[in-house]
């Protein structure tokens, strides 16, 4: 775990104040900068692509969100276990490992960053009733900085090229993308 009281993470939520960027920007620039660039400018497919749809239903009834992240800072976590610092996003399945786990320690750095105290990460995966931890250290600190970086570039750029892999054939923006 990382200090909270690290320089580094007033400045990742400072970058990401400034910019407006969010959890679900860290998860799509894992995956892809065309994916990440898209959302970013707000252009989307989600409400019309059967997948999104069967997630956001089965993610609205596996749990209630907590109540208590309603108009948190401006963050949207699924959940959070206040007496144990540790915030949760509830994932259909384990997917997209790293890109999922950008999104979870997206929420912790920036809660570190508004309270000054450590906070951890999970994923909660429904489909298999369990729960991953996800380790805060320096190096994702760093990582995190980095994409940062990279999505506050991609909001002022042009549309970055896609890439061509697996996970293009089952992604929510393939229409979008022109890979389809």
């Amino acid at each position: 775990m990382i200090n909270p009281a690290d320089p580094r993470i007033s400045a990742f939520a400072a970058l990401c104040d400034e910019y407006g960027l969010h959890g679900l920007a860290f998860q799509h620039h894992e995956i892809c900068a065309r994916r990440a660039w898209l959302h970013l400018h707000r252009i989307d497919y989600a409400h019309l692509e059967e997948r999104m749809a069967i997630g956001q239903i089965s993610h609205t009834h596996s749990k209630a969100r907590d109540r208590s992240v309603h108009g948190l800072i401006g963050l949207a976590p699924d959940r959070i276990d206040w007496s144990g610092h540790i915030v949760i996003e509830a994932k259909g399945k384990a997917g997209a490992v790293k890109a999922v786990s950008k999104q979870t320690v997206f929420y912790a750095l920036m809660l570190m960053a508004r309270t000054g105290h450590a906070w951890g990460a999970a994923i909660e995966i429904i489909e298999q009733k369990r729960r991953r931890l996800v380790d805060i250290n320096e190096d994702v600190l760093l990582t995190m900085l980095i994409a940062a970086q990279d999505l506050s570039a991609l909001i002022e750029g042009e549309c970055p090229s896609g890439i061509d892999a697996p996970i293009c054939r089952t992604c929510s923006y393939q229409y979008l993308c022109g890979r389809s």
